[in-house]
């Protein structure tokens, strides 16, 4: 049994991927973000940097706060385990919650890190693409403003905490996924993270692996709120037609300034630079 996470930025994949290896049958059915696991993980964060003040009255040491976060975290997850059908792996997934995968490995470290990487220009076109349409639904939020400088370090706030992370037990539960990849060749990709993740998809039979066809988006299609966040090929077959796709949407100017921000993203993960 594993505890899966899927993380990365905004409009990376994370959604694709969760949805592709939740379709297995060892697996929960997809379900939507983890944001009150993210919750709990900002209590103990909280609670373990103000440490030295009235928290030694509840728990004694540090040691005592770490242990009892950590009852309360398994407890949601066997909760979740449980209400979801009770399958040997439980794969969630919360952008946001990326940010918090130092604490969650703290807590739970025999858990599994899934982390999707996508071209940053892709990305940034991504959600600039959504705050066009935020915009048009009278939102606010920090897409609407199409302050690339703002969006790049946006993206990036999704990987530092988790690329600043020395510990070599947490870099033997962490895998890198890239979305180029995925999309390109999911089966592939698939069988790749197979003895990584616990899910088996290297010994079934081919026509088990998860279908590779349309993406589960109803429930953002159907929102008001959410509806900006779908893309022309969202609910459509998983394709790679999104790839590159920063070159109609961003200006040579905004791709300069992405390349040149995200500059160590591109060494960290070997994208190309100056493909405009």
């Amino acid at each position: 049994m594993a505890w899966i996470f899927v993380g990365g930025s905004q409009r990376s994949g994370t959604s694709i991927m969760q949805q592709l290896l939740c379709q297995s049958p060892l697996a929960n059915s997809y379900v939507y973000e983890a944001s009150y696991l993210r919750m709990q993980l900002t209590v103990y964060r909280d609670a373990r940097n103000s440490f030295n003040g009235n928290m030694s009255s509840y728990f004694g040491d540090e040691a005592g706060l770490r242990n009892f976060s950590s009852l309360v975290v398994r407890a949601f997850l066997e909760h979740s385990k449980a209400h979801l059908g009770g399958h040997d792996h439980l794969i969630l997934k919360e952008p946001h919650l990326t940010q918090f995968w130092p604490e969650l490995y703290e807590l739970v470290p025999e858990s599994v890190f899934l982390l999707m990487v996508r071209d940053p220009r892709d990305v940034i076109a991504s959600m600039v693409a959504v705050g066009e349409k935020q915009k048009q639904a009278g939102q606010r939020y920090l897409f609407t403003q199409r302050d690339i400088p703002a969006l790049c370090e946006h993206m990036i706030s999704f990987y530092a905490p988790v690329l600043n992370i020395e510990d070599s037990g947490f870099r033997d539960r962490l895998a890198i996924v890239l979305y180029e990849n995925l999309v390109q060749q999911p089966r592939q990709a698939l069988k790749e993270i197979s003895g990584f993740t616990g899910i088996d998809f290297e010994s079934i039979d081919e026509t088990a692996i998860p279908d590779t066809g349309a993406v589960r988006t109803d429930w953002i299609q159907q929102s008001a709120l959410y509806s900006p966040w779908a893309t022309e090929v969202s609910g459509q077959k998983l394709s790679d037609s999104r790839v590159g796709n920063y070159r109609t949407i961003l200006t040579p100017s905004e791709i300069a300034q992405v390349e040149e921000i995200c500059e160590p993203f591109f060494e960290w993960f070997r994208y190309d630079r100056c493909a405009a």
